[in-house]
């Protein structure tokens, strides 16, 4: 069995999932290739690109409008390493906007007649443009998009959401042994309303290294003069609407004197808008003192608006932390009653209110979040869940 495997970079929760795959294909024996259009190559990782020619692709992409379509030249490249290698299955994860030219390679791989399957880490695949729908909401993508009304995040100067769609949908119906994967029932349902819905879909959770992400001791409360305050720990994944920002601000002054808002992301032109009442930590990528915070906090919030399965979710929960969030996108999938809430999407108050339930329970479930978390989420239970798959298919 050889597999390649396609994403944009080695970085991300895409890159970390592509590499968690190749490692148990490593140690199973099974010869494997990660391609990648940008960033730093290591092992059995080579780029086909590179950023600065992904940059002039993404200005080209935003002149024309034609976002997914450009990149011909890196794509002329990733084919040639293909016919080198010679895969019998490639695994897409996230290569959209700059990465290759859509049409050229799912052609390629059509014409080749080379098992594919797709993990949706997002929406992008079968709309014009958008990587999400639910801000603003949008339904076109189950007929056709067009007058899409956020296309000039994508394009400068016109609107082509309906022509990239059509040959999105050209593309991707026409290679016929393609199985979609998706980490969350959600995106599954969103899949069954597309263009795809004919094609075999399946869930598989993203995994995370329990052995990282674990309960452990930590001085975070007594770093940050926190006393016997409750902690409640959010993300700043995006200084963005549709990351819960907003919600974020609004919680904190919510929250009771002896709750403390630690949010863990924010960049320094953002810190004045934090205000008094949040913790204002940068970005870390120190797994390690990632682990500490989550263990520290007495609940995990994740405001977000839109997602499909956030990684941090099962991080909280692996470092027996229970989560609150919204109950959108797949979010809420990687909790149970006991491990967890939900609310509606903007309840801020809800928000606050199951924030304090949960950290005062945070003893009582620590166990129950840590083994939900290694159960479903382990990176061995996520590496043998594909495996089988590819096995499965090449069988058939």
């Amino acid at each position: 069995m050889r597999i390649v495997q396609l994403n944009s970079s080695l970085s991300g929760s895409p890159g970390m999932l592509m590499k968690v795959l190749s490692q148990a294909m490593d140690k199973q024996g099974i010869e494997n290739r990660m391609l990648v259009s940008k960033g730093s190559t290591s092992g059995n990782c080579i780029a086909y690109s590179s950023l600065k020619e992904v940059k002039c692709n993404a200005l080209l992409s935003r002149v024309s409008g034609n976002y997914g379509f450009t990149s011909d030249h890196a794509s002329a490249r990733l084919m040639k390493l293909l016919d080198e290698f010679h895969p019998d299955l490639v695994q897409i994860h996230t290569v959209h906007g700059h990465d290759f030219n859509t049409e050229t390679i799912f052609r390629y791989l059509k014409e080749q007649n080379i098992p594919v399957v797709y993990t949706f880490h997002d929406c992008w695949a079968f709309t014009g443009y958008c990587t999400h729908y639910a801000n603003p909401a949008c339904s076109a993508y189950q007929t056709v998009c067009g007058n899409c009304p956020v296309y000039h995040r994508y394009s400068w100067f016109s609107d082509h959401s309906r022509e990239n769609f059509l040959r999105k949908k050209e593309a991707m119906t026409g290679i016929e042994h393609l199985t979609i994967v998706t980490p969350s029932a959600w995106m599954k349902d969103q899949v069954k309303t597309s263009f795809l819905k004919d094609k075999p879909c399946i869930v598989i959770p993203n995994g995370i290294r329990t052995d990282v992400f674990q309960p452990c001791n930590t001085d975070v409360r007594k770093r940050l003069n926190l006393g016997e305050k409750h902690i409640v720990l959010a993300m700043a994944l995006t200084i963005s609407k549709a990351k819960g920002w907003d919600d974020l601000l609004q919680l904190a002054e919510l929250l009771p004197e002896d709750y403390q808002l630690v949010l863990v992301g924010v960049p320094e032109q953002a810190k004045e808008q934090a205000g008094k009442k949040i913790i204002a930590l940068p970005r870390t990528a120190d797994q390690k003192e990632l682990a500490e915070l989550y263990s520290a906090a007495d609940v995990f919030v994740n405001p977000t608006h839109e997602d499909n399965f956030p990684t941090v979710n099962l991080e909280a929960l692996a470092c027996g932390t229970p989560v609150v969030t919204y109950a959108t996108g797949g979010s809420p999938e990687a909790i149970d009653p006991e491990t967890g809430a939900s609310v509606p999407i903007g309840d801020v108050a809800g928000l606050c209110r199951e924030s304090e339930v949960w950290a005062e329970k945070k003893r009582q479930c620590t166990d129950a979040c840590r083994r939900r978390a290694v159960m479903l989420y382990d990176c061995s239970v996520f590496s043998e869940h594909y495996l089988s798959l590819y096995r499965k298919i090449l069988a058939q």
